[in-house]
């Protein structure tokens, strides 16, 4: 590369060496045209021109040439002459002479002024011009001379200094290319020899020998190169010497990492087996066997977002025949949350079994849970209970996604919120339930935000726009068929994209029907004979008046029963269990037994109320004179008073240590609607 630069810049020189030849041919024509310009008016001047004729001085012009031509000829002129007068008119020229212009007439005006110099023109094809001043030997002007040439014209003397100027500078540009080529000969090879050794070396190995001999050879001279030369060898050495220690240690650290790879895939297969197993358990701890009861159905679904998840449900019958269901979601994934799941679900089940009322099951769940979360997660989660012979659920919700309430030829719509929190996080917290009926045929549909919050490929999520989309297309589908529809389109939506979230969900539909057990008024057992309904009646007056209000509605409305005849036995059911609660066991409420069972009977409705209190006959409670003011009347007896006087037959037993109170009333009583 320096070589080529070396030729290139030589071969610039001799471009700028040749134009200056021509710019010095340029300059000895205007100086030969100044020099014989003089000349002329210096001859003119001595043979005193102011004493001629024009004919006279015409006479002389061209009887006497100054100058010889270069081959000899006698008669050969310099070119073209005119002599002008002090005004500037032409007084005389050289025998055949083109007119005189005004080209020529302004120069000769120019060098008659006072201290003007010789003017000097180039013209065109090689030709000069110079116009001089006559002056005689005190500095008067006499006149002026004008003489034009070619260079071939003015002999051989130009000729030969071209000639002899541009073969100097052929032999300068000669000299100058075996200069520039030695020095770059010079230049470049050690240069290039340690580029081919840099490369060498960077390839990871030693340069060749000849490289190597030609660079050590380079590094004994004494010059800069020497000294590069000689740093790089030292340089080749070093790096020579570090890539065999670095050889060395990486095979030493490759032997390490193979062994560490061994290791972690120990680790990882020891890892993915305890993961394998928990996924198994976690598989076992989610039921795969639902409840199984012909007024009611029940389906779920649960795939976690890893191998083991924090969302669970759980169905089952608690111990007094009713169907509790549950969804739930722990915060956070992996191993940790899975734990905090089979927990929740235990204790949950647990709960459930020893509290009839679903508030008071959360509650109970909930104070374990924060006595035993060293990670503080938490778990929002629905609990339901259906009542499968009244045909009523009850549920709680804390912190979870509202579940969606299906009724028969109707659009979904989400059940109201109860207001709780997140179990886990603040213990002895109260949760407020609520008390919904079923209609025959009505579906709940539960799941978690894994749900909803299932994205595409393009980042969409699922929403809950297309979910009760889906849902209000497959009313009356099943409890299976809506979830194999919900989880097929889920599917279809995600596509290949990634799932970040467990996805879990259930329907639970209330199909209704009579119970296949029967119960036998006045024994107490939970049998039911032909045409009974019947409920337990929690004794916690704020949630059980009205659940058994909702109990008597859905069978009055099964019945074609009038809004004042439920009326008139929700009044007298709440007056009976009021008593029995505040007065049978004042301070001791847990330990009553109560229940309430209805009939249709004909033409009539019979209503039997149950209880374990001690003996007592509403028949013999003291009446009440309702003609008295309200400060003048006894304290008690007039709400027995009122059911008395209200239905056409009331009675009371005392059977198997339990009263039992016997309503009847006829439907086609005449009655009015209250106030």
């Amino acid at each position: 590369m320096i070589s080529v630069l070396t030729i290139v810049g030589v071969i610039a020189a001799a471009a700028v060496l040749l134009m200056l030849a021509l710019d010095s041919e340029e300059d000895s024509g205007r100086h030969s045209a100044k020099v014989l310009a003089e000349a002329v008016a210096g001859w003119l001047e001595a043979n005193q021109l102011e004493d001629l004729t024009d004919e006279q001085l015409e006479a002389l012009i061209r009887a006497n040439t100054p100058i010889d031509d270069a081959s000899g000829d006698e008669e050969s002129q310099f070119g073209d002459l005119w002599v002008f007068n002090t005004q500037a008119r032409l007084s005389a020229s050289s025998e055949g002479t083109r007119p005189i212009t005004r080209d020529e007439i302004l120069p000769a005006r120019q060098v008659m002024e006072p201290d003007a110099e010789t003017v000097i023109e180039s013209l065109t094809a090689g030709r000069y011009a110079g116009t001089a001043a006559i002056r005689d030997v005190d500095g008067t002007v006499l006149g002026a001379v004008r003489i034009e040439f070619t260079t071939s014209e003015i002999g051989t003397h130009f000729e030969l200094y071209r000639t002899e100027y541009l073969i100097g500078v052929v032999v300068i540009l000669v000299a100058l290319v075996l200069g520039s080529w030695f020095l770059a000969t010079r230049l470049a090879r050690p240069i290039g020899t340690m580029v081919r050794a840099a490369r060498a070396v960077e390839a990871g190995r030693q340069p060749e020998p000849g490289v190597a001999a030609s660079l050590r050879n380079t590094s004994l001279t004494r010059d800069e190169y020497g000294e590069l030369a000689g740093v790089f060898l030292d340089m080749a050495r070093e790096v020579g010497a570090r890539e065999i220690q670095l050889n060395a240690l990486v095979e030493e650290r490759t032997v390490e990492l193979s062994q560490k790879n061994l290791a972690l895939e120990d680790a990882q297969r020891e890892i993915r087996n305890d993961l394998e197993m928990a996924h198994s358990v976690q598989a076992a701890l989610v039921p795969a066997d639902l409840p199984e009861d012909p007024r009611a159905g029940v389906a779920a679904f649960m795939t976690p977002a890893l191998d083991v998840g924090g969302d669970f449900y759980d169905a089952f019958l608690t111990d007094d025949g009713r169907l509790a269901f549950a969804i739930a979601d722990v915060s956070g994934k992996g191993v940790a949350s899975a734990l905090m799941m089979a927990v929740g679900r235990a204790v949950l089940r647990s709960a459930a079994n020893q509290h009839a009322d679903p508030s008071d099951a959360i509650a109970s769940t909930n104070d374990q849970l924060c006595g035993m979360n060293p990670k503080e997660l938490f778990i929002t989660a629905f609990f339901g209970v259906i009542d499968l012979e009244l045909g009523t659920l009850t549920y709680v919700n804390a912190g979870h996604d509202p579940p969606y309430l299906i009724r028969p030829n109707e659009g979904p719509e989400m059940i109201p919120h109860t207001g709780g929190i997140a179990l886990g996080v603040l213990p002895e917290l109260s949760y407020a339930e609520t008390t919904i009926p079923l209609d025959p045929g009505t579906a709940l549909y539960l799941y978690t935000d894994g749900i909803t919050e299932a994205e595409n490929a393009s980042g969409q999520q699922f929403g809950r726009e297309r979910l009760e989309q889906k849902l209000a297309e497959m009313n009356g589908a099943g409890p299976q068929g809506l979830m194999d529809d919900i989880l097929f389109d889920l599917r279809e939506f995600t596509g290949d994209a990634k799932q970040f979230d467990d996805i879990t969900c259930m329907a639970v539909q209330f199909v209704g029907g009579a119970s296949p057990e029967q119960y036998i008024p006045g024994r107490g057992d939970a049998h039911l004979a032909s045409g009974w309904r019947r409920m337990v009646v929690q004794p916690t007056l704020e949630t059980s008046l009205p659940r058994v209000a909702a109990f008597v509605e859905r069978f009055a409305e099964s019945q074609g029963f009038s809004a004042m005849e439920v009326y008139r036995i929700n009044l007298a059911l709440d007056e009976l269990l009021t008593n029995t609660v505040e007065h049978g066991f004042p301070g001791r409420e847990q330990e009553a037994d109560i229940s309430v069972a209805i009939r249709s009977e004909g033409d009539s409705v019979i209503v039997r109320y149950e209880d374990n209190g001690p003996e007592f006959n509403p028949l013999e409670a003291t009446e009440q004179d309702t003609e008295l003011e309200l400060e003048e009347r006894p304290i008690g007896g007039l709400g027995l008073q009122l059911i008395a006087s209200t239905f056409d037959d009331v009675s009371y037993e005392r059977a198997n240590e339990r009263n039992v109170t016997t309503l009847r009333q006829s439907r086609k009583t005449p009655t009015e609607e209250p106030d």
